[in-house]
């Protein structure tokens, strides 16, 4: 039980960063900042990054997710009808795949190291970034300089894949019972 608490509060504590690392960027609607990059666009352009096709990189991040969920059911954290539910999610939402994926486990499934699984969500993370910086300049909702300090903040980001390589309570992991 002790050990299922610690890997949900590191849960917590990695969705909290990646959350962090968003709003560094100070960006919300109409600002053309990470608040606006969907797991979708962002996992494209991994993809692109890594060398692999989006179809093998969402499949190891399925794949993760659905490790995670097998612990959870292991652990007692959850019940199989509940996991049962969660890997259809899975299946059917990037998003909740990748919420609950691990960064080891993704590397792994795809013969890379975590820190070039890492590198190319960087990478692709700040490119992201800055072209919706250069749109929102473009459109006239941002000055230069507000863009020019967004780019700063930008290419100031240190989130890799995720900001852990945990999974945990956020995704829903944790059966209600006391």
């Amino acid at each position: 039980m002790k050990k299922s608490i610690t890997f949900l509060v590191a849960l917590v504590a990695a969705v909290v960063a990646v959350g962090g690392a968003a709003a560094a960027t100070n960006c919300g609607p109409g600002k053309g900042g990470a608040g606006d990059v969907s797991t979708s666009k962002l996992v494209t352009s991994s993809a692109s990054q890594l060398g692999v096709s989006r179809a093998s990189l969402v499949a190891a991040i399925q794949s993760s997710a659905n490790a995670t969920i097998d612990a959870a059911v292991a652990s007692g954290d959850i019940t199989a009808a509940q996991a049962e539910d969660k890997k259809a999610d899975v299946a059917d939402n990037l998003d909740t795949a990748y919420r609950l994926s691990t960064t080891a486990t993704v590397a792994s499934k795809l013969g890379i190291t975590t820190a070039a699984l890492n590198t190319g969500f960087l990478n692709a993370r700040k490119s992201l970034l800055n072209a919706q910086i250069e749109a929102t300049l473009a459109a006239g909702k941002l000055t230069a300089e507000e863009a020019t300090a967004q780019k700063a903040k930008v290419a100031a980001l240190t989130t890799g894949y995720k900001a852990a390589g945990k999974a945990g309570e956020s995704a829903g992991l944790r059966s209600h019972r006391r």
